[in-house]
């Protein structure tokens, strides 16, 4: 409850609700200069080649978070694929990650959605194997 007092006069106070009010032990009041607002990265999908004749490379290129870890993950019919290129990678300072991997020859024909990941948040995408 005390907390939860201190957090809501430290929110008032923020505000410029009240004046004049001796703050909480613990409690500082906070500026427009010392708050910290976490920028959001959301994934966008740049360039992609997915709909692809089985044999044949596919690839895609996101952007999102900067300097983050990034994972693809594609699952066939016959389970996850184990393809060179689908590894996990950096994005540069711009936030891109590019993937490109060869479709299997024997790889059902079907469209499946697979996953791709980056700062944390996941997309799901579409691909289409013919």
């Amino acid at each position: 409850m005390k907390r939860l007092l201190r957090l809501f006069t430290a929110i008032v106070l923020s505000l410029g609700i009240l004046s004049g009010v001796t703050l909480p032990q613990g409690v500082t009041q906070t500026t427009s200069q010392n708050v910290a607002y976490a920028k959001s990265y959301p994934i966008n999908i740049v360039s992609s080649h997915l709909n692809v004749h089985r044999g044949n490379p596919a690839s895609i290129t996101i952007k999102g978070k900067p300097n983050a870890s990034g994972t693809i993950k594609v699952i066939y019919k016959s389970g996850p694929s184990k393809a060179r290129g689908l590894n996990s990678k950096m994005s540069n300072k711009k936030g891109y990650i590019t993937w490109t991997w060869l479709v299997g020859g024997n790889t059902t024909k079907a469209t499946y959605t697979f996953y791709v990941s980056l700062g944390g948040k996941t997309k799901p995408v579409k691909l289409k194997v013919y």
